[in-house]
């Protein structure tokens, strides 16, 4: 291996996922290197590999995917974040890029040796946090805590949370019940239902595997006054959902578990009840904030790693065996978090 290389999972330009030498990046002012040391495999991930992005933005090949990751910050561009976070272990997302019409994607992601990132999409990690729990830790705990934002300063009595029994859906049940807004909560299965009902004592849980539970959330959100509905599985069950929202409900949606368009949308029940649908950005939100605004907020990202360090983690892949890994993860993504490690480890899963 040539200095300035790397080993990394990337995809070419005609979307094969390959293992292989890619130029190692250099980080500029704002932003620092981090030797990696764990990536996991989420829905976004899936997306990424599968060219979904690649139809409304364009990237530099080879392109290394990964959206967040854990590691260790070992040189940084300048700047004061930068600075501080040196030598740092960290949660990191991927570096989001101005995505100017014509210009390219070229920072890749986490499934590398090292990767380039902004400052600001770092967060410190406890010692008590391994590598392995702390690679999942950026994207949810930051977009539990903006969703809450949006939330309370709309103040919503009520909030209806899709796929709850998820990791985020449980974090961001834990801060809107700390802030006494009442959740309403859609999963899939009984033993979710028993889950959520165990843990956080929820009195609104609906399973939608159920043909009749509509009418009753549709009755229960009316009476609750619900604002905000966060949305993350798409297909037919969101226009479903959205066509029982009460009037002047907004729908923030941040995912596509289902991996279908959004159907069934009642379009006449959509116009007289003045339904908004929004999505949510993570990188946008967090480009929002100054630096002060950004410092309490990873202080409240570090208070919820602490509070969620169960996350179960089904198998560990070595890079090289990245298609491997993304065809486990999408057999079985309901049994825990799926990570990528781009050295040589022992596997203790």
């Amino acid at each position: 291996m040539e200095p300035g290389q790397m080993h990394a999972a990337y995809l070419d330009s005609h979307l094969s996922l390959n293992y292989g030498l890619v130029p190692k990046p250099i980080p500029r002012k704002g932003q620092v290197l981090i030797k990696v040391e764990a990536a996991p495999i989420n829905p976004s991930d899936l997306h990424l590999i599968e060219g979904k992005y690649a139809e409304f933005v364009d990237f530099q090949y080879p392109f290394v995917p990964g959206w967040e990751g854990s590691g260790t910050v070992i040189e940084s561009g300048g700047g004061f974040m930068g600075w501080y976070l040196r030598g740092k272990r960290v949660a990191f997302s991927k570096c989001q890029e101005d995505q100017e019409e014509g210009s390219l994607i070229k920072i890749g992601g986490a499934y590398g040796q090292y990767c380039v990132t902004d400052a600001r999409q770092c967060v410190p990690l406890p010692d008590s946090v391994s590598f392995e729990q702390g690679s999942s830790f950026f994207v949810n705990p930051m977009t539990a805590i903006g969703m809450v934002e949006i939330v309370s300063k709309a103040r919503s009595r009520a909030v209806v949370i899709t796929a709850a029994a998820s990791q985020l859906g449980k974090m961001m049940i834990r801060l809107f019940v700390r802030k006494r807004i009442t959740v309403i909560a859609t999963v899939r299965s009984e033993s979710q239902e028993k889950d959520l009902r165990d843990t956080f004592g929820l009195e609104h849980i609906f399973n939608t595997s159920d043909d009749e539970f509509l009418p009753e959330l549709k009755k229960t959100c009316k009476e609750a006054r619900v604002k905000y509905m966060l949305e993350c599985i798409g297909g037919s069950i969101c226009g479903k959902l959205m066509s029982n929202l009460p009037k002047g409900c907004n729908v923030l949606l941040y995912g596509n578990l289902s991996r279908e368009a959004v159907s069934d949308i009642d379009c006449f029940s959509f116009m007289a009840s003045e339904i908004t649908l929004k999505c949510f950005k993570l990188d946008v939100w967090i480009a929002s904030k100054n630096i002060f605004k950004l410092l309490g907020i990873v202080k409240k990202v570090k208070r919820l790693i602490k509070d969620n360090l169960s996350s179960k983690i089904s198998r560990q892949y070595h890079l090289k065996d990245i298609n491997e890994a993304v065809q486990y993860y999408e057999e079985n993504m309901s049994k825990g978090k799926v990570l990528l490690k781009p050295w040589d480890f022992e596997q203790d899963y």
